[in-house]
């Protein structure tokens, strides 16, 4: 039934695209790609560069459409005809995202290519300089790193993303005091769940198991998926001397994942601390059973 749904659909699509000019029809999918109907959208696209394939727009459109799919290949394959399609070459945004495109693909050296095009176009683009230092650090050039995110900071003072990048630095020297201050910062212009995350990981590092516990309950109010919180929660909790919460939060991240071997190895270090060797046994055998090696030095007391 799902099939034949989505063949009806297609059809549909391509009744559409035939009584409609080119025009038209990149209206019609930059609506859908505004909707989040990516899928649509490259559908259309494709019926608009079949009848124009001159049209940048319908390139960059079907690239961003592409890029939000995950598939970044065929992205940088659209940015690059668009690119190849503008005027002198001259639109920064399309070196930002083919820049980004390769980030996600994990080639850093061409994403710093493609951010110091967009920033030569536009010497105040924040976003540019903040992915330049991203793929910096990816390349472990941190002093670069930090040099294009104090410019993203100076040319987009509301963008959290430097002062996230900035605070991983620091979270890695170890400076803690400084990372929090990033964290806190990045957190106060775009409080997402990654930034609570790391930040709640420092808390943890200090023995701050107060400010952790609060940091990692934010991050799953922003995901409530965010399996390794549930862990890490846990895992302060257990720390703190609550064992029974903290074996609630490993039940959930098992729940929600349940091939997540370091939830089971680490439900297995608190049932033991709570004198349940059998429950902490099947634990250890079943995250050694998903890879997870540490488990073999927590098996000494199990039966064989």
């Amino acid at each position: 039934m799902v099939n034949k749904l989505f063949t009806i659909a297609m059809l549909s699509l391509l009744v559409f695209s035939c009584s409609k000019s080119s025009k038209e029809l990149y209206n019609a999918a930059s609506d859908r790609f505004d909707k989040e109907d990516y899928r649509g959208a490259i559908a259309l696209l494709d019926s608009v560069i079949a009848m124009d394939d001159k049209n940048s727009d319908a390139y960059y459109t079907r690239g961003s459409s592409k890029f939000n799919l995950d598939d970044f290949e065929g992205a940088i394959t659209d940015y690059t005809k668009a690119i190849e399609l503008t005027q002198n070459n001259t639109d920064a945004e399309l070196y930002y995202f083919r820049g980004n495109a390769h980030l996600n693909l994990h080639q850093p050296e061409k994403a710093i290519q493609d951010f110091s095009m967009a920033v030569t176009i536009i010497p105040d683009y924040g976003e540019a300089f903040n992915l330049r230092a991203d793929a910096w650090m990816a390349l472990d050039n941190a002093d670069s790193a930090l040099v294009d995110y104090s410019r993203a900071i100076e040319t987009k003072p509301q963008l959290a993303g430097p002062y996230y990048g900035i605070a991983n630095y620091y979270s890695k020297l170890p400076d803690y005091e400084q990372a929090i201050a990033y964290y806190s910062k990045a957190i106060e212009l775009d409080p997402k769940a990654d930034y609570y995350f790391n930040r709640g990981l420092v808390f943890y590092l200090r023995n701050d198991f107060q400010n952790a516990i609060s940091d990692f309950t934010n991050t799953i109010q922003k995901d409530g998926k965010f399996i390794e919180a549930y862990v890490m929660r846990g895992n302060v909790k257990d720390e703190a001397g609550l064992g029974a919460e903290a074996l609630l939060d490993f039940d959930e991240a098992i729940r929600l994942s349940p091939k997540y071997a370091s939830a089971y190895f680490n439900r297995g270090i608190t049932r033991k601390s709570q004198g349940n060797l059998k429950g902490a046994c099947e634990d250890f055998n079943k995250a050694l059973e998903l890879g997870y090696t540490e488990a073999i030095a927590k098996m000494g007391d199990c039966p064989n």
